[in-house]
């Protein structure tokens, strides 16, 4: 059997029971570093991907369909995550153990609601950002290294977007970092480029 595992923001207290069940009966655990790093109480064995083909030898194929095979994720591997790769590629079953998405660790830090938030994701990906936020009053972004937090809070600034930002850098792990204020406040500074991102056209 075939497990596609989210493992939350990255530190083991938010790493639901299910998953961790799963992660210690595995024959193997795959995914990229970062997420198997943070793994590092499960003794199974695991193996690391350079590139998210590499996992397609394990979902497909019937020597596998005998094995346990975990591929961890961090977050909640449906919310832009590999859940649809997998999906597109898998000749075998497969189950998707959720996890705590960063966003959700984020606004809970906050005491924030999200109900009517647009949330959405620069990792790799192209949006129309300005369009989004002027057309939401809240909206949650996953950032990556070139549409990161200080490039994002100089676009706000820049079209004198009315808003508070918050930016949560390294969730849940002991360097934890998050940050409020104005766009102007932030928009020379450095930030981890995999951060959440959260624009709120209400606090103005």
């Amino acid at each position: 059997m075939i497990y596609v595992v989210g493992l939350g923001p990255g530190h083991r207290d938010y790493i639901m029971p299910k998953a961790l069940e799963i992660l210690k009966k595995s024959n193997i655990i795959i995914g990229f570093k970062r997420a198997l790093d943070s793994l590092e109480f499960v003794d199974n064995k695991k193996l690391y991907l350079n590139k998210l083909s590499d996992i397609n030898e394990y979902i497909c194929g019937e020597k596998n369909r005998s094995m346990i095979i975990s591929i961890v994720a961090s977050g909640d591997p449906t919310f832009y995550g590999i859940t649809n790769y997998i999906k597109s590629k898998a000749t075998l079953e497969f189950q998707v153990i959720p996890g705590i998405s960063s966003f959700q660790y984020l606004t809970c830090k906050l005491n924030m609601s999200w109900n009517n938030a647009y949330l959405g994701s620069l990792h790799g990906r192209k949006e129309d950002f300005l369009t989004v936020v002027n057309n939401h009053d809240l909206s949650i972004w996953l950032t990556d290294k070139e549409n990161n937090p200080a490039m994002l809070c100089e676009i706000l600034h820049k079209e004198k977007v009315r808003c508070k930002v918050a930016i949560g850098e390294n969730l849940s792990y002991e360097d934890e970092i998050i940050t409020n204020g104005t766009p102007e406040e932030f928009m020379n500074k450095k930030y981890d480029s995999l951060s959440v991102f959260i624009v709120d056209r209400t606090s103005r």
